[in-house]
């Protein structure tokens, strides 16, 4: 089933299988370039075979009566070594060309498939290219002989150089994902820091500035700046969260749909797996919850919950239009405090002092404080997403766990068809429907709750953003009876105990940086 959980940066494939030796007649793909390496290769192998055949027929006719015959003897036989050494490389040589132009095929023709189904789920564009997908081929048998970790001591079949199995390539490919993941958590961190640095450091100075102190005229109009910026932001809000509750009831109403046939079909489900199974397999999956060897009888139930139009809305849904829908809420609150901000500005024009507003934008970065709520509401959405995995095999598993426990407990006599009533009871009509249904509101409940993490995260950001804004402009003009000294003993904190420390730190990230940009090998 196709993985639609949204977290295609953290998705690979691994494609085994590249040490299997093969032929090179069995390569119809190739072009006449790479068959012209391939015929220089096999032309130079029969050029050494045919010199270590002329040498072994020499040394049959070397007459070993004198010593200077056996001289002759070793010399033929070190030619025979060092021809014999230069065979297997020019073999291995042929072998792993063979073997890389396989792979190379096979990471093609995957790519495709994958672009195919990419664009059928999604609906978009062909000439739109999906997010891309690393795709690995690698030989771990040889690998593992290479490197002695094998427990058959035997020569690789097709591979002599680690480096060409593609295993070391897929370490390195794991390892700076989780590099960059941490290096993106801890840039995220400093951006805080940076910025809670700013607004204290700004606060501070902006204390000394109360000779620049507002008309009650002006301050006036900057709380109703406020107060307009505060209720379009509310509208929009609402405005944008309806939008996406609507999409989120579309995916409800084809999620229900979809459980009424998987409910109609469960019970022929149930039926096949105690006319498939002998009774102790049929217990082994009661008592394990519905999961044992090849046998899973929770995705049974709900491989066909995801196919048809369901697949297509989830996917539109947390992959396009709810970070769409995301980035023009996100724009539009800017717009909004844009606006609020140089409606301040214009008022500020006939004080004698017209520097307060500029620099006040200058300090509040909201573009931060907004990206900051954004990523929040993301990674609320994204940790919903993964917690289930591309299926709802877990949501159908916590419904029947009561049940398994009951079906699991049977023993002696007649268990196995007293196994069976149970469970054909439990998916008839009624009881599926019943069943599914409470898998659908699980599934929405979760959704939800992610949304709803994500809507606290703008809410926290909101009133912060405005409260800056009033901190600065109406407020400015009071008393300051924090005395001089105060602030530029708590401005020399900043600057020499946080900034420095930021600094420093911001340079060790971007160095990390300037690595994950080289290519890799």
């Amino acid at each position: 089933m196709i993985r639609v959980d949204g977290s295609m940066e953290s998705l690979l494939i691994v494609l085994t299988g590249a040490d299997v030796p093969i032929n090179e007649d069995q390569l119809h793909h190739l072009d006449a370039k790479q068959r012209g390496v391939i015929q220089e290769m096999c032309q130079a192998i029969d050029r050494l075979d045919d010199s270590l055949k002329e040498v072994e027929d020499s040394s049959k006719k070397i007459n070993y009566t004198n010593s200077a015959a056996f001289k002759e003897l070793m010399e033929h036989q070190q030619r025979q070594r060092d021809i014999t050494s230069k065979l297997r490389t020019k073999q291995a040589e042929k072998n792993t060309y063979i073997a890389h132009q396989r792979a190379t095929r096979v990471r093609e023709v995957f790519l495709h498939l994958y672009r195919q189904v990419y664009h059928n789920i999604s609906k978009q564009d062909t000439a739109k290219e999906p997010p891309p997908l690393p795709v690995f081929c690698v030989g771990s048998t040889d690998f593992n002989q290479l490197l002695g970790v094998g427990r058959r001591n035997r020569a690789p079949l097709v591979f002599t150089n680690p480096e060409d199995t593609g295993i070391p390539q897929l370490c390195r490919h794991i390892h700076d994902f989780g590099r960059k993941r941490a290096l993106s958590d801890i840039k995220a961190h400093i951006d805080q820091c940076t910025l809670l640095c700013a607004e204290v450091n700004s606060f501070f100075k902006l204390l000394s500035a109360r000779h620049d102190s507002m008309s009650k005229t002006h301050e006036k109009a900057a709380r109703s700046a406020l107060t307009k910026f505060k209720r379009l932001v509310e509208e929009t809000c609402e405005e944008s969260g309806g939008k996406i509750d609507k999409s989120i009831k579309e995916l409800e109403n084809a999620l229900r749909d979809e459980a009424d046939n998987a409910a109609d079909c469960s019970l022929d489900t149930i039926k096949s797996l105690g006319d498939d199974c002998k009774y102790q397999t049929y217990r082994a999956v009661m008592r394990r919850e519905g999961e044992w060897q090849s046998i899973d009888l929770n995705e049974d139930l709900v491989c066909d919950m995801l196919e048809g139009s369901v697949s297509s809305i989830w996917h539109e849904l947390f992959n396009d239009s709810w970070k769409s829908e995301l980035e023009l809420l996100i724009h539009s609150i800017l717009g909004h405090y844009r606006a609020a901000i140089g409606s301040i500005k214009d008022g500020e024009k006939q004080n004698a002092k017209p520097k307060i507003a500029t620099r006040v934008q200058d300090a509040i970065k909201a573009e931060d404080i907004l990206g900051t709520a954004k990523q929040r509401y993301l990674f609320a959405i994204s940790m919903m997403q993964r917690e289930f995995g591309g299926s709802f095999k877990g949501f159908i598993r916590n419904e029947l766990q009561a049940h398994y426990d009951l079906v699991g407990s049977e023993c002696g006599k007649g268990m196995f068809q007293r196994m069976k009533d149970l469970n054909e009871e439990e998916f008839r009509t009624d009881n599926a429907q019943k069943l599914y249904s409470g898998l659908v509101d699980d599934v929405m409940l979760a959704i939800r709750s992610a949304k709803n993490a994500g809507d606290r995260a703008l809410e926290e950001t909101i009133p912060r953003l405005c409260a800056h804004i009033e901190r600065r402009f109406v407020f400015i003009r009071k008393s300051d009876k924090m005395s001089k000294e105060t602030r530029k003993k708590m401005l020399t904190f900043l600057d020499e105990q946080y900034i420095k420390s930021l600094a420093e730190v911001t340079l060790i990230t971007d160095r990390y940086e300037e690595r994950d940009t080289m290519p890799m090998e």
